[in-house]
């Protein structure tokens, strides 16, 4: 009788960790490093192989025939320095540090390395950090980013409070476009009509040289026949 053979599977639950350590520590010691990034005046080391692993941007740079897959330097426009590197170290230990003084840099240069994890992480925090004061400057960036869900978030926010948000700077400083598109929504928590147009009065009056001449657009959101006169003559004669 032939003995009976049994087959076995060993696995390294800590295989991946491992490797990763590994690799972090040949990062900090600059070994067998293949490529550097430069942004500003930083140079910052790293492994193809790594940072592909983790960003779609590297992989469709350095898996197809492209001048950047052969290049030992490659340039990294529009990145702000210290968020690229804080994220090159994330590549290889999946962790990093959200602060406030640095979240939006870490936000965009993320959305351009599509770190999707990190994108929705910093998204997150930031819909924890929004307040009438600064609701509207989030809205403007999650816009710019391309960030839909935080978009609608803070613009719902920014809706329900409106009467205190147009009392902060950032709202003075929107421009007639970003006005229009607050004006133009259905879902403004205002005790009544008054209030907006005190509202854009302010933001008209705050640059009126240059702001007096967008005041008929703007008003075409505004119900005036809510009006009451003395609130109504204000706008007539600002438009003209």
């Amino acid at each position: 009788m032939e003995p009976c053979v049994s087959d076995e599977h060993f696995q390294a639950h800590s295989h991946a960790e491992h490797t990763f350590r590994r690799m972090e520590a040949y990062l900090r010691t600059r070994k067998l490093c293949d490529v550097v990034l430069l942004a500003g005046e930083r140079r910052i080391p790293a492994h193809r192989l790594v940072l592909s692993s983790v960003s779609d941007y590297f992989a469709a740079m350095f898996t197809s025939d492209v001048r950047e897959a052969k290049q030992e330097e490659v340039k990294m426009e529009g990145v702000d320095p210290d968020a690229l590197w804080v994220l090159v170290q994330y590549a290889y230990t999946g962790c990093l540090e959200l602060r406030e003084d640095t979240i939006e840099s870490l936000l965009s240069a993320s959305c351009l390395l599509q770190l999707s994890a990190v994108v929705q992480a910093c998204c997150s925090y930031l819909m924890k950090q929004l307040h009438p004061s600064n609701c509207l400057g989030i809205r403007s960036f999650a816009d710019a980013q391309g960030c839909l869900e935080l978009h609608k978030v803070a613009h719902n926010h920014t809706m329900e409070h409106f009467m205190e948000a147009m009392r902060h700077q950032e709202f003075l400083l929107l421009p007639a476009c970003e006005v229009e598109k607050l004006l133009a929504s259905d879902d403004m928590n205002v005790p009544e009509e008054e209030t907006v147009v005190t509202a854009l009065l302010s933001w008209v009056r705050h640059d009126a040289p240059s702001r007096q001449s967008q005041l008929p657009a703007l008003l075409a959101h505004i119900r005036l026949p809510l009006l009451k006169p003395q609130v109504s003559q204000p706008c007539i004669h600002l438009s003209i």
